[in-house]
């Protein structure tokens, strides 16, 4: 088999996963973040600054780990971009290998009528500057000159590692991120949260004033996703993208400030929105959702049925799969990868394969993003690979 060909078998058994149809095997997607700098010999801060490192790393996670699909290619964190124009956001320590981000906000709470007037205006005009503080200099020309140099630098070494990946070892994308208009950061609600006001501040808001924060959250995805929902309706063919493993990526990190209520009033009219574009347009779509959902199964179970695979972090896997529909992944312990042994972690692999792909909806993964030294073992994650591989 050459390496097209068994890029297509894998974007076949991630498809086969989330429709439920017959699989030769369970594909395994390979949650590793931060831990493979780890693992391949480097440091965070190297691996961040160096891309000739980073796609060392992708190689050494395919050579090491035969793993069907890649969380992460080193695009979580733009730290040389964001840097290049005074946003000092990131914090590393290598000591721990371990990647924070400050909780910052960049609009006021007196600024919604702004936003929601002119979502594009505000964002150039008062987000950009606050968040970019060399935007604020009088002669930034230079300045800004390297953005777009660090930009396209980043953006051109993470096309890169992705090629690596799926030209030199068969690892297609998790989703096509081309011609979907549904892909990480159109919904209002996690703009909000994650560009303009951050935790406390947008905790805060829709306590306060839940309709002025809805209104910016229609205004944003009126912006930001409508267009480009209406313009795949006159563009993106019918049925799903043959490379790929799925056709759209939903991410699902704000919602842990959410409880029912709030999410059926702030997140699920977008949720709506994509699940009529897949049903129409025979579309897949992959979900990452951060932290505990437990108490959104009744959400989950109006998704649309064999076309939405869940990849939940916090929740009893085992569980949740008696009480939603779709196809779920995740499910092994990093706390087991990191602190047991290569028998035990197999063991607990037969069991998660036994119990949640007897009906073939289910994908193997780690239960939460791998990212600190002593979340696995090379030995435990190899002999995991080579059970779902046999």
């Amino acid at each position: 088999m050459d390496i097209k060909e068994k890029s297509r078998e894998r974007a076949n058994l991630f498809k086969g996963a989330i429709t439920k149809k017959e699989n030769k095997r369970v594909p395994h997607l390979l949650n590793a973040y931060s831990w493979k700098v780890y693992d391949a010999g480097y440091k965070l801060s190297e691996s961040v600054n160096n891309y000739e490192i980073m796609k060392n790393v992708i190689r050494h996670l395919c050579d090491t780990y035969q793993a069907d699909f890649l969380a992460d290619y080193g695009d979580r964190n733009p730290i040389r971009v964001s840097e290049s124009l005074g946003n000092m956001e990131y914090m590393i320590d290598d000591a721990t290998n371990a990647i924070n981000v400050r909780d910052q906000c960049f609009m006021e709470s007196d600024e919604y009528a702004k936003l929601i007037d002119n979502p594009k205006k505000f964002i150039w005009e008062t987000i950009l500057p606050r968040k970019f503080k060399d935007l604020q200099k009088k002669n930034n020309s230079g300045q800004f000159m390297n953005f777009i140099h660090e930009y396209g630098d980043f953006f051109t070494a993470i096309d890169q590692c992705i090629s690596i990946a799926e030209n030199e070892y068969g690892i297609p994308n998790i989703a096509d991120f081309v011609t979907t208009p549904v892909y990480p950061w159109t919904s209002g609600y996690e703009l909000l949260f994650n560009f303009f006001r951050g935790i406390k501040g947008l905790s805060v808001d829709m306590r306060r004033d839940a309709k002025m924060v809805q209104a910016a959250i229609e205004a944003l995805e009126a912006e930001f996703f409508d267009p480009k929902l209406e313009a795949a309706k006159n563009t993106v063919t019918h049925g799903t993208c043959p490379e790929t493993g799925a056709d759209a990526y939903v991410l699902m990190l704000c919602h842990t400030i959410l409880n029912g209520k709030q999410f059926e009033k702030f997140y699920w009219p977008y949720l709506e929105k994509v699940s009529k574009y897949l049903t129409e347009y025979d579309k897949l779509a992959y979900f990452f959702i951060e932290g505990d959902s437990s108490r959104l199964y009744d959400f989950f179970n109006q998704l649309p049925d064999n076309r939405c695979v869940l990849h939940v972090e916090q929740n009893d896997i085992f569980d949740m799969k008696k009480k939603v529909k779709c196809a779920l992944a995740g499910g092994m312990p990093c706390s087991l990868l990191g602190n047991s042994t290569p028998e035990k972690c197999v063991d607990y692999a037969k069991k998660l394969v036994d119990e949640l792909a007897y009906d073939n909806g289910y994908i193997f993964s780690e239960d939460k993003m791998v990212s600190f030294a002593d979340d696995c073992r090379r030995e435990n994650l190899q002999a995991v690979c080579e059970y779902l591989n046999a």
